[in-house]
């Protein structure tokens, strides 16, 4: 963890989720639609960072973004995970798939093509969530995604169509948190429109600007969500959303509206932990 001089900066590890509000994903059915494409295998390209940031980047109020078209200072290197450290596989290497940007959160992401990568898409409507789905079966459906180029027409036409809010994971992940929506059903394994289940998470505000790894906040700040985590090993599934998002997708434990203002605030660069919705009796990890 450093401080910069005028942007604090941190490492994933650092938020603390002590106290944290425990959040539940709406049940509402656009807020809680995620559209899955799954990547199959082939060989792809190393994620590594490109060498400029998007020239369309944009702010989340679609005023232009000051790094749109700048030289990216990673160009080259291995694309970073949430806690700031090079994604590599067990032998070293850099692993290979499609490198891609995340307009929601502005930082670009890459997706397996080892077999077992997803593309997820964020609250599609019905209507974005069929027109993404006639678009990669014409294409030939899911199995024809098998060069980074085809991949990339995908990840246009979703922007085209209003679906820049993306990100990769895992068949495991969509196995285990996500079901299939029974009258969009394509009969294809992690391919078409699901919903999440209702795991509650644990939530916390980080105030902005500020900078953690890769991921730079805005004035706005962010929401950091404590997904599951493991008691012996250590490791964590954190994941970040905006204040706008968070509050369009997630209520409070009983339900009620929920504004990331009125989340415990944590600041991972300083002793300092306001009071919020108490410590959560039993936190993953």
């Amino acid at each position: 963890m450093s401080s910069g001089t005028a942007v604090p900066s941190f490492s994933i590890d650092a938020i603390r989720f002590d106290p944290a509000a425990v959040v539940l994903p709406r049940r509402d059915r656009q807020e809680a639609s995620r559209f899955v494409l799954p990547i199959p295998a082939f060989p792809g390209e190393e994620l590594r960072y490109p060498a400029r940031y998007p020239p369309d980047m944009r702010r989340r109020d679609g005023a232009p973004h000051p790094l749109a078209a700048v030289p990216h200072p990673k160009a080259g290197q291995p694309l970073e995970g949430w806690r700031g450290r090079p994604i590599l596989a067990v032998d070293g290497s850099v692993p290979r798939g499609v490198v891609f940007f995340n307009y929601e959160d502005a930082i670009f992401q890459g997706v397996s093509s080892a077999g077992d990568g997803v593309l997820i898409f964020d609250r599609p409507t019905a209507a974005q969530a069929q027109a993404l789905q006639g678009f990669v079966l014409g294409m030939g459906g899911p199995a024809a995604l098998d060069s980074v180029e085809r991949v990339l027409l995908v990840l246009e036409h979703a922007q085209r169509i209003g679906l820049d809010d993306r990100y990769d994971s895992r068949r495991a992940y969509v196995a285990r948190s996500l079901a299939v929506v029974a009258d969009t059903a394509t009969g294809i394994s992690a391919f078409g429109l699901h919903l999440r289940v209702g795991e509650s998470v644990y939530a916390v505000f980080v105030p902005g600007p500020a900078r953690v790894g890769d991921l730079h906040l805005g004035a706005e700040g962010g929401v950091f969500l404590l997904v599951s985590g493991h008691r012996e090993s250590g490791e964590r599934e954190v994941r970040s959303v905006s204040p706008d998002a968070f509050a369009a997708t997630y209520t409070a434990a009983d339900g009620a509206h929920i504004r990331a203002a009125e989340l415990p605030c944590e600041r991972p660069w300083e002793s300092c932990l306001p009071s919020g919705d108490g410590r959560p009796a039993d936190r993953p990890g």
